[in-house]
């Protein structure tokens, strides 16, 4: 198993991390901020699901999905599933 990271694979990971981080730092300040967060991306997941329309590209609900994995880790929900979960 490669531990090698691609340029563009070490700043998405290092991007998640100061998310969570600062996702956390914010939590502390107004508590339930991020389930209120999570509860929207679900909402607009949902949504998104929803529709029978082609105008949505492929990509976007499995950009919802990583949202979502970003956030519940940041809320300490440690199996949360997506590409940075790790």
């Amino acid at each position: 198993m490669s531990t090698e990271l691609s340029r563009a694979d070490a700043k998405a990971y290092a991007c998640s991390y100061i998310l969570g981080n600062l996702l956390q730092h914010l939590n502390g300040q107004h508590p339930g901020l991020i389930h209120t967060l999570i509860a929207g991306v679900e909402g607009d997941l949902a949504a998104i699901q929803s529709q029978e329309s082609k105008d949505i590209p492929g990509p976007v609900p499995a950009i919802f999905q990583e949202a979502l994995a970003i956030l519940r880790k940041a809320n300490g929900n440690e199996n949360s599933g997506g590409a940075m979960s790790g």
